[in-house]
């Protein structure tokens, strides 16, 4: 099985990012090549409030950017996506939102790049369907509440 094994040089992308600070982990470990986007420019406000306590604000790229329509030059440019609960609150948003979703993450993650999920709110058939190309790496449908899933895109 390939394991995904966190490089400080890889490229990730955390979109929905919110209030979360998983920026502020991240960089405290060394992590310099972090994107981060949410529809709300208040999410983006904030997280820049958060950086800048301890880093500079060109620390991270932070985006006011929709999921689904993410930015056309990122085609194949990022080693790692990491979401906890924007999948989510994208599948409750309405019909198709999810699907649109998933081919940007697809096309904005490079080949064999891998996909951080924690989620507990997707239906288990509809994230084996929209996800039916991936490699699992890590099923969490059985986890407690939030699964954490682990995917990779597939070479092209």
């Amino acid at each position: 099985m390939t394991q995904f094994v966190p490089n400080t040089n890889s490229k990730i992308l955390i979109p929905g990012i919110g209030n979360d600070p998983i920026l502020l982990d991240l960089l405290q470990n060394g992590y310099k090549e972090l994107t981060a986007t949410d529809y709300s420019e208040h999410a983006i406000e904030r997280q820049l409030d958060l950086i800048s306590y301890q880093y500079s604000e060109d620390a991270v790229e932070l985006l006011p950017m929709d999921a689904r329509q993410m930015n056309e030059g990122w085609t194949a440019s990022f080693d790692a996506i990491m979401e906890k609960g924007a999948l989510d609150a994208i599948y409750l948003s309405g019909d198709g939102n999810l699907e649109m979703t998933v081919q940007e993450f697809e096309r904005i993650l490079k080949p064999g790049g891998t996909l951080l999920s924690v989620s507990g709110v997707v239906p288990e058939d509809l994230r084996r369907e929209v996800f039916s190309s991936w490699k699992w790496l890590r099923d969490g449908t059985d986890d407690l509440q939030a699964g954490c899933f682990v995917l990779e895109r597939p070479a092209v």
